[in-house]
């Protein structure tokens, strides 16, 4: 099993480190190019979510990022965990990118985007804040 983490500053300026080590990260599990690629999409998009709704920008406060993939009962898996000091939301209604209020919104679509391209999506609340828990299947 491999395990990785890093955690950053609540800034975006980080968003080309968070890519950075997503792309690292792949090249060493040997992931293909397409899935790397959906993968920094859908971590970046995260991490700007925690950053701005989870921690309200505030730089002190941390974004972890937590990478862990392996083999389980001969099925390979990624999770990818990111954690921020926020109270959490819910993924009702916001996994379905038909649902949009606006088709034309310029925001809003982090969420449908990382819940159409990962296997499963979910929330934990913790004490010192919330987890967004990404799960694929690499390819």
């Amino acid at each position: 099993m491999t395990y990785q983490r890093i955690v950053f500053a609540s800034s975006v300026a980080h968003c080309g480190a968070v890519r950075r080590f997503v792309q690292s990260f792949g090249r060493m599990e040997g992931y293909s190019e397409a899935f790397v690629s959906v993968l920094e999409l859908c971590v970046q998009e995260a991490f700007v979510n925690a950053v701005c709704h989870g921690n309200g920008s505030d730089p002190e406060l941390p974004v972890t990022i937590t990478m862990r993939a392996g083999i389980d009962n001969a099925q390979t898996f990624l999770d990818v965990a990111v954690a921020d000091r926020g109270t959490g939301f819910s993924l009702d209604g916001r996994g379905d990118f038909s649902s949009r209020e606006s088709e034309m919104a310029c925001s809003g679509w982090g969420v449908p985007m990382i819940v159409h391209y990962s296997d499963a999506v979910r929330v934990e609340r913790r004490i010192d804040g919330s987890v967004l828990i990404l799960s694929y299947i690499p390819y």
